[in-house]
């Protein structure tokens, strides 16, 4: 692009500026009638002349020049770009199927699955309509997990506890849930609460909880559609004859719950 330009520069140049030179070939041939002052300025004018027309010249590339590293940046930004998706491409393809236990957690002595406890609530999971029950979203680390007949009580950790309008403080909480998809003691977990006349609930009983592993990863039924796009799959994960999300566990990182959080402050 800059070679045209300096060609059109310099065809414009040869078309219109002869003359000029002509001129000036023709003033300087006169000299010897001039007085020796007037030989100096015509001499020092015909050099600021061509400086001039150097510098309209140099402006003329530097233009072209912008211009040229305009289109070379242009170009390497989609170049950037198409790196960036392919390399995305290459991720997601190649995100491996893993087994529960190839990840990483703290050791644990309570059960992961209770046959004999009644979830309460509603018996489909939608993420929209969990989104909307919810009041806070909390990463907690269950201290205990004490399981009755009907119900567990898990006096749980708070390492962080999120509202729409930002993080709230807080220690520790008290929940009774009888979802028999146990919260393990010493594990952590991500779960989205309600809380009535001052008393925390989880949102939804009848699916797993999200679970962090030791190592950043989260391990989530996938029902939860943002969290899905780029997960792989949790194979072999069946914790009971009655666990119907067995075959629907996903495994991405925890970062991935970012997304989760943007789409719940915008409902």
């Amino acid at each position: 692009m800059a070679k045209n330009i300096k060609f059109l520069y310099k065809k414009h140049i040869s078309d219109t500026a002869p003359d000029m030179e002509k001129l000036w070939d023709r003033i300087e041939g006169q000299l010897e009638n001039k007085t020796d002052k007037d030989r100096t300025q015509i001499k020092v004018s015909h050099r600021n002349y061509r400086k001039f027309a150097a510098a309209a010249a140099s402006l003329v590339l530097i233009i072209g020049g912008v211009s040229l590293y305009a289109d070379i940046r242009s170009e390497s930004d989609s170049v950037s770009k198409h790196s960036v998706e392919t390399a995305d491409k290459a991720r997601l393809e190649n995100r491996e199927e893993k087994t529960y236990e190839q990840l990483s957690f703290s050791h644990t002595d309570t059960k992961a699955y209770e046959d004999s406890y009644i979830p309460k609530g509603d018996d489909y999971f939608t993420e929209d309509s969990v989104l909307e029950d919810t009041d806070f979203f909390a990463d907690v680390t269950v201290l205990s997990a004490r399981l009755d007949s009907d119900s567990a009580h898990y006096t749980l950790r708070i390492n962080s506890l999120v509202s729409k309008t930002g993080e709230e403080s807080k220690t520790n909480i008290t929940i009774e849930s009888s979802t028999p998809y146990i919260m393990q003691e010493n594990r952590e977990y991500f779960i989205p609460l309600r809380k009535e006349n001052g008393t925390y609930s989880m949102v939804f009983e009848n699916a797993p909880q999200i679970e962090i592993s030791l190592d950043g990863d989260i391990v989530f039924q996938n029902g939860w559609k943002s969290l899905d796009d780029d997960s792989g799959i949790l194979k072999d994960s069946q914790k009971s004859k009655n666990d119907y999300f067995y075959d629907r566990m996903r495994y991405s990182s925890k970062n991935d719950l970012q997304d989760l959080l943007a789409k719940w402050r915008t409902m």
